[in-house]
């Protein structure tokens, strides 16, 4: 079998967002990570909690780790959609796994190892198959040896592969010139973008990276509705 006809044969998991699927081949490649980045108020939590409730639809648990928020604050701030959110969580459908409450609340800080060591045990504890992450950004100042950082990203992310997890990682978008660890490691890069334009709000989405399938690298148009946020095949403007 020829590489190209491979790569059209892999099975898709489906990213839960109306319209998202089609610009990558029909989903993301399953037991990869992913990126999801952007600045605050972009949808990047809210593009996360749809992926786990697709998941949950087709009877793949899903888990969310919260780097930072609190899971009552998630779930408060998501009952603005349709989601039937709280349905999946008491099912145990969706579990949401709170490291952050520790991590803040810590004397000393943990070594990269020692956080991917914590994600790990939650993720084989859970046996989830989708996994959000949500916001990756925030250890970057919580960590003792930062410069060990692009390493153990990339031991999690093989051992990710070999545990066939999807998993969706949440970063916070500082510079658009400056590319961190996670965009060379993750196999897939989705970029929200906003501007104002005539005093109103455009919102984006645009796909910067993603192996093993054919994409648009171009700028699509992204509305938020009571189903979650929707893109649309055609520019912004």
């Amino acid at each position: 079998m020829y590489v190209g006809e491979l790569l059209k044969s892999m099975e898709r998991v489906s990213t839960g967002v109306e319209g998202l699927d089609e610009l990558i081949g029909g989903g993301l490649i399953p037991g990869r990570l992913y990126l999801l980045t952007g600045p605050p108020g972009s949808g990047k939590t809210t593009i996360g909690i749809q992926f786990l409730i697709k998941g949950a639809e087709d009877n793949e648990k899903g888990l969310y780790i919260s780097l930072v928020d609190d899971p009552k604050v998630i779930l408060q701030d998501m009952s603005k959609y349709n989601f039937s959110l709280l349905m999946h969580t008491k099912a145990r459908k969706i579990v949401f796994y709170d490291i952050g409450y520790n991590l803040l609340r810590m004397e000393e800080r943990l070594t990269w190892r020692e956080l991917f060591r914590k994600m790990k045990e939650a993720i084989a504890a859970e046996k989830p198959k989708r996994v959000v992450i949500d916001s990756f950004t925030s250890m970057e100042k919580l960590v003792a040896d930062p410069e060990n950082k692009r390493r153990e990203l990339g031991y999690f992310v093989r051992a990710m592969e070999e545990m066939g997890v999807t998993v969706l990682m949440i970063s916070e978008m500082m510079r658009s010139e400056e590319y961190t660890d996670e965009y060379y490691l993750a196999s897939g890069v989705i970029v929200m973008h906003h501007f104002m334009r005539n005093y109103s709000m455009i919102r984006a989405l645009q796909i910067l990276k993603m192996r093993g399938t054919s994409h648009d690298s171009n700028m699509k148009r992204v509305r938020f509705t009571t189903n979650g946020v929707r893109v649309y095949n055609e520019g912004p403007f």
